[in-house]
């Protein structure tokens, strides 16, 4: 493995080591608007140049190799003044429009100004600015904003693969716009346009002018919605979800990308505390949870049905209520696998493997609803999620609970199938708990508690304790 010096700090890289991330592994920052881990370098932007002894003349860190025994300079005088001319470069045609960008507070055009620029324009003449172009519902364009560093233009030919966005003309005249004015409404991973772009020229019509970034809280979580639990962050202020965003994991190129239904599943948990069912009912009137665990005791045999996309301690808590083993996992999503670099399972029960692991037999279900039938079962608990079961299985589930002269219902977000129970709970959603999930590849991914829940909600594992005395 080559060894370098970087700012006279000996770094051991493995073969094939960009520069850039070599100075980043010895914890070197190199600024850059083209580089990107997941895409082609291009060497476009050029603010990511760097000193090399021994050569005349200073280099791109995002297209040149590590090699044995080169010596490298990041903050040399030539690199200093390379920076703030690349810099003053870029703000001669950028418009002075911060205080309504949505890319403001999270702008490097903005960070590497203050840190590499002058904080003075010699630029007296009129600005350039461009026509107004339409990329469609998802995603809104400013061209005056752009800095072509291409890494849009990239990502729909390298990843989306639409290549829906291209480059024309030369010089001053250069601007990023489609092919025969085509949008980018087809692209079931428009949205991450917008988490590329370096500055404010690409935005997402669904986030764009709701909040200002430097009030949200980044809270790790997992993407309900992927096949993988995808990382993500949920963007959360004021007790509220505002936007999903990839959680990149390093070494792992797809985790930088997030396809458009799991990004704009952020509303789906941005709930109305007064929609909410915030108190036990057994049959439908408040109750105290003594008597509902006394009613789910007096039953008889109890089966517990349990949907394999909630978290591992919810499904092991959940087992605890069950009679002679009788665990039964549900959820029947699928995804139509369109990016298989992105998504390889077609599977949407993400946690099927860790339901499994804790005692949950799925594909069962016709042989519980039997034993229901047959009065061989006496109650059922039932923790679902209506948005991950076919109207298939929820038939089904509704005759299982019609079948049993008790149930017991556990819903993040009420549905009418919950309704139909003897008794209801109200429990989290994942945005309100911590708890970790095993993906079909044997990944445990952990997600943290962003939001806080409303007062008489509970986690499964507390209703699971209080159920149990």
């Amino acid at each position: 493995m080559p060894t370098l010096k970087i700012n006279d700090q000996t770094v051991t890289v493995e073969p094939g080591t960009l520069l850039i991330d070599a100075c980043k592994r010895a914890g070197i920052e190199i600024p850059h608007y083209c580089y990107h881990p997941a895409l082609t370098p291009v060497a476009t932007c050029r603010m990511c140049l760097v000193e090399i002894k021994g050569q005349p003349k200073l280099a791109t860190s995002c297209t040149t190799t590590a090699s044995e025994g080169m010596e490298v300079l990041t903050n040399s005088p030539a690199v200093a003044d390379a920076r703030g001319g690349i810099m003053e470069f870029l703000l001669i045609n950028h418009p002075l429009d911060c205080p309504i960008c949505d890319q403001a507070g999270e702008c490097k055009l903005q960070d590497y100004s203050f840190t590499h620029g002058s904080g003075d324009s010699r630029m007296v003449e009129p600005k350039r600015r461009y026509a107004y172009e339409d990329l469609g519902a998802k995603i809104v364009i400013d061209k005056n904003r752009c800095i072509h560093c291409t890494r849009c233009v990239r990502f729909t030919q390298e990843v989306s693969g639409g290549s829906e966005l291209t480059v024309v003309n030369r010089g001053s005249s250069l601007e990023v716009t489609t092919y025969s004015g085509r949008t980018l409404d087809g692209n079931v991973l428009a949205g991450n346009v917008v988490d590329l772009c370096p500055v404010g020229a690409l935005t997402s019509r669904d986030f764009r002018f709701n909040k200002r970034v430097w009030y949200l809280k980044p809270i790790p979580t997992i993407s309900r919605h992927s096949a993988l639990a995808s990382p993500i962050w949920a963007d959360v202020d004021q007790n509220r979800v505002w936007r999903f965003r990839p959680r990149p994991e390093q070494g792992r190129p797809a985790t930088h990308f997030i396809f458009d239904d799991e990004r704009l599943a952020c509303h789906r948990y941005d709930l109305d505390p007064a929609d909410r069912l915030t108190q036990p009912l057994l049959h439908g009137q408040p109750a105290r949870v003594e008597g509902i665990a006394e009613a789910l005791r007096g039953a008889g045999k109890i089966a517990v049905v349990g949907q394999g996309t909630f978290g591992c301690d919810s499904a092991q808590r959940l087992a605890q209520l069950a009679s002679d083993e009788l665990c039964f996992g549900t959820g029947d999503l699928t995804h139509a696998i369109s990016h298989p670099e992105l998504q390889k399972h077609s599977d949407g029960i993400f946690n099927r493997r860790g339901f499994s692991e804790r005692g949950f037999r799925f594909g069962r279900l016709e042989g519980l609803l039997e034993l229901a039938i047959s009065g061989q079962i006496g109650a059922v608990v039932l923790l679902h999620d209506a948005e991950f079961s076919s109207s298939r299985e929820t038939a089904m589930l509704r005759a299982l609970l019609e079948a049993v002269p008790f149930s017991l219902a556990l819903e993040p977000i009420p549905s009418e199938l919950g309704q139909l129970a003897s008794a209801r709970l109200p429990v989290t959603t994942y945005l309100e708990e911590s708890d970790f999930v095993v993906t079909h590849d044997g990944v445990l991914r952990r997600y943290q508690k962003a939001l806080q829940a409303p007062k008489g909600v509970k986690t499964v594992p507390e209703w699971v304790r209080l159920l149990m005395g």
